[in-house]
């Protein structure tokens, strides 16, 4: 029987199909920032959420970006660059899929894919990858 998959390792995965969903998207402008925004959303939740596994630390069933940053800063463990512009994106977890279109901004496609590389290259070096 093989060893599963660590979790870290799965959610890893899991966020680079999401932002590989976001550069594919991110030049069609028929697609909504609202998808867009969702999938970056996505990642970076995930990288998030992966580095919590791996480090071992208390795992939270949210959405919410600004709260996984504090649990990784509250851990003493380095945030990636730009940490304090990763929870704009949490309004497109889950009140924009669900109809609660707000007054936003229209989302700077190039700046969200140069942030999500940011987090990714940042995820990889915690996860040791």
């Amino acid at each position: 029987m093989s060893n599963p998959e660590p979790k870290g390792s799965v959610l890893a995965r899991k966020a680079a199909e999401d932002a590989r969903a976001v550069g594919a998207l991110t030049g069609n402008l028929e697609i909504s920032d609202e998808i867009i925004g969702f999938h970056a959303q996505q990642a970076i939740e995930k990288w998030l959420k992966a580095v919590i596994a791996f480090r071992g630390l208390q795992e939270e069933r949210i959405h919410d970006i600004g709260r996984l940053v504090q649990i990784l800063e509250k851990a003493g463990i380095e945030l990636p660059e730009r940490a304090d512009e990763l929870d704009e994106l949490t309004i497109y977890a889950v009140p924009l899929r669900y109809g609660e279109l707000l007054d936003l901004e229209p989302l700077d496609r190039d700046a969200t894919v140069a942030l999500l590389d940011g987090v990714e290259s940042w995820a990889m070096a915690q996860l040791g990858q």
